[in-house]
């Protein structure tokens, strides 16, 4: 339970980071890297102790985020670009991965041009060949993102939760969310 749960995550000054799975906010917390900002009715339980489990927490220190950089190339980033949506066949049900365009193996790099998300099926049957090769075509081409996200794919969890959250993301994050 504690890892499908999820917890925001405020920077020092209260800007929204990211999410981390409920266990690994417990941690923080308890470990004094963290402290709790908001909870609900939840609570953790142990043989000696309770305490109520945080859905929002603060780090303790400042992150220090550099805004004049572009967006760092992470499979986080990548999935956000690409909404979470395959870009062969459309799907965003399915488990995704990340494929390359120009296979690994035959020099291809990793890099924004190069990568995109694909499900499984899409991903293995692609296998390693190029698109034409599999004849197989891009519902959007690649590109590199020149602006910072800001946008957070808000992960299910309990409605009291949504609503501890809503007071800390931007409104446009929750617009046309099926969690409204």
């Amino acid at each position: 339970m504690l890892d499908s749960l999820k917890s925001l995550v405020l920077n020092y000054s209260y800007e929204p980071l990211q999410f981390c799975s409920a266990k690994h906010a417990i941690v923080m917390v308890l470990t004094g890297r963290a402290e709790g900002i908001e909870c609900d009715g939840y609570v953790v339980r142990s043989p000696s102790t309770h305490f109520k489990l945080p859905a929002v927490i603060r780090i303790l220190k400042m992150v220090r985020r550099n805004r004049k950089n572009r967006v760092a190339f992470s499979k986080k980033n990548i999935l956000r670009r690409d909404n979470y949506t395959c870009q062969y066949c459309g799907d965003s049900d399915s488990t995704l991965t990340i494929d390359h365009i120009f296979p690994k193996s035959r020099g291809g790099i990793a890099e924004w041009r190069n990568v995109v998300v694909a499900c499984k099926p899409c991903n293995l049957r692609k296998g390693n060949r190029t698109l034409a090769e599999a004849d197989m075509k891009l519902i959007c081409p690649p590109t590199q993102p020149d602006f910072q996200y800001m946008q957070f794919h808000v992960p299910p969890g309990p409605q009291s939760h949504v609503e501890i959250w809503q007071k800390y993301l931007p409104a446009g994050v929750f617009a046309g969310s099926i969690l409204n």
